[in-house]
């Protein structure tokens, strides 16, 4: 059943959309905004866009962020990427699967509606001639303009009293702007522990003004040679979160005074103002604690009473002078172009991607984003779920079981991730990722892993990279996939795994006589 599908946006998720679309046989046609693809992670970025800072460093490994279908080169050692070398890995992967006759640049998408057939108009006018508006018809749309388009400006009080400037981390490319200024950043994120560290480098005096100690995570945690993302195994994620929650905040107590770094000190010190800490995104970047070590940025966790002509005043009581407000406070969703339905909260669509009233019809793919793990790995599970979708060969629940799933899903959310309510692109990565590898059918888990207990071992104990959901099912490649999944060892010391274990295995037999809470229910 081949069918005609419009691809929005063609940064990562719109890139494996297209990819997985034309696996299946459909025909694809993409329209991209900007002249070239990659999304935020694009060479050229207009002033007032958002998009990748010249020192960006990716705050998710290579083999978490590429695709299972386009691993990191053969031998290529577990690391961060800069925005570059990702830009290339996408422009690679464009290549290999041929997907760059299905795009059409510089163009904008003006609206999508249902039209009298069943299918969808989608008008489209050129960037640079905005009266040649065109319309075109397809069985069905796939949105996937991403979540760092339409930069949040939040009110700060007493703001239209403020002579100085305010900016928001969206249009940030480097500090020299920033340089002998007295800077308030507002906000903590990935972005933001970037910015705020380069800041405090180069200006007079720089306060961060947070509301909350979010969560951090060292890039390389305990100094040790692998990234924090190695650590995302079926292991780790056997303990429930009512004993991972205190173990964790024990251990950042004791490594407040017996980290082995000054830095590592620092960030056990943050977390340990928050005993959630696994009911919060995780800030997988701890660039900026190194400025509070040295002593080039403080910190305020008060909030933010007023500011004033040249001054902000904190709700604590203490005063600073500053010039230039930067704004950390992420972005807001636009689905304005939908003339059909309104789409508020993620949350309340299936898998992160399908509306109930909707259907298959237009889908939302680039909304789903771990706590810890990228979001393309995410992506490329819809994608592939959308694909067969399209094909016939997988067929969405009932309307009754549909809402009924998400609600599941939402009630899931908002209890797991209740530290950042706000947030509502959240999921838990294991979970989201086992749960759709059921639905679509790619599960590593099957009877054949008893003939190959190295693998096994390796899926249970190893960090859960996509390429683990390519052993098996729709277009897998089974001897890529485990050539891979084999290539990285596993984080975890023989010590901690049998230690983790036996954690594992005493709050399951807790949580049966109840005296643990169980997680919630995916």
């Amino acid at each position: 059943m081949r069918k005609s599908v419009c691809v929005i946006g063609a940064g990562p998720s719109g890139l494996v959309a297209i990819k997985e679309l034309l696996d299946e046989g459909h025909s694809v046609t993409c329209f991209e905004h900007s002249a070239e693809l990659g999304g935020v992670f694009r060479a050229e970025v207009g002033a007032d866009e958002a998009g990748a800072y010249d020192s960006t460093m990716l705050t998710i490994s290579n083999y978490m962020m590429t695709f299972s279908s386009f691993p990191p080169p053969q031998g290529q050692d577990r690391r961060y990427w800069s925005a570059g070398e990702y830009r290339q890995y996408l422009l690679d992967f464009a290549e290999k699967f041929g997907l760059g006759p299905a795009i059409r640049y510089r163009t904008d998408v003006l609206s999508v509606s249902r039209n009298d057939s069943g299918g969808y108009t989608v008008e489209v006018a050129p960037v640079d001639d905005p009266e040649g508006r065109a319309a075109h018809q397809f069985d069905a749309v796939v949105i996937s303009t991403g979540t760092h388009r339409v930069p949040n400006y939040i009110d700060l009080p007493g703001q239209e009293e403020f002579a100085g400037e305010i900016v928001h981390s969206a249009h940030y490319r480097n500090a020299d702007r920033f340089r002998g200024k007295r800077v308030l950043c507002v906000g903590i994120g990935e972005t933001a522990a970037d910015v705020v560290n380069e800041i405090a480098q180069v200006a007079a005096s720089c306060t961060l003004s947070v509301r909350r100690y979010q969560p951090i995570v060292e890039r390389y945690p305990g100094d040790r040679p692998f990234t924090n993302d190695a650590y995302t195994s079926h292991l780790l994620h056997s303990v429930p979160l009512a004993a991972a929650g205190p173990l964790m905040h024990l251990g950042m107590k004791r490594n407040r005074t017996r980290g082995k770094t000054a830095a590592a000190r620092a960030v056990a010190a943050w977390n340990a103002n928050n005993p959630d800490f696994f009911h919060h995104f995780l800030t997988k970047n701890d660039a900026f604690v190194h400025r509070i070590v040295d002593g080039t940025l403080t910190v305020d966790a008060s909030g933010i009473q007023r500011l004033g002509k040249d001054y902000v005043v904190f709700r604590s009581g203490r005063r600073e002078t500053i010039d230039t407000v930067m704004l950390n406070t992420g972005y807001t969703e636009d689905f304005s172009i939908l003339k059909d339905v309104d789409v508020t909260d993620v949350r309340r669509l299936y898998k992160h991607m399908i509306h109930p009233e909707l259907g298959t019809g237009v889908v939302f793919i680039g909304w789903a984003r771990p706590a810890a793990g990228g979001v393309p790995a995410c992506s490329e599970m819809q994608s592939r779920y959308f694909a067969l979708l399209c094909s016939g060969k997988k067929k969405l629940p009932d309307r009754v079981r549909l809402q009924g799933l998400i609600e599941r899903q939402a009630a899931y959310e908002n209890e797991v991730f209740h530290g950042n309510p706000d947030l509502r692109t959240l999921v838990h990565y294991n979970h989201y990722m086992i749960d759709f590898a059921k639905v679509i059918g790619c599960s590593p888990w099957r009877p054949s892993l008893l003939l190959d207990p190295r693998l096994a071992l390796r899926l249970w104990c190893g960090s859960q990279t996509p390429h683990v959901y390519r052993l098996s099912g729709p277009h897998s490649d089974r001897r890529t996939a485990r050539r891979t999944v084999m290539s990285l060892p596993p984080a975890f010391t023989p010590a901690q795994i049998a230690l983790t274990t036996a954690v594992s295995a005493v709050s399951r037999v807790l949580i049966r006589l109840g005296l643990m809470k169980a997680d919630p229910v995916y």
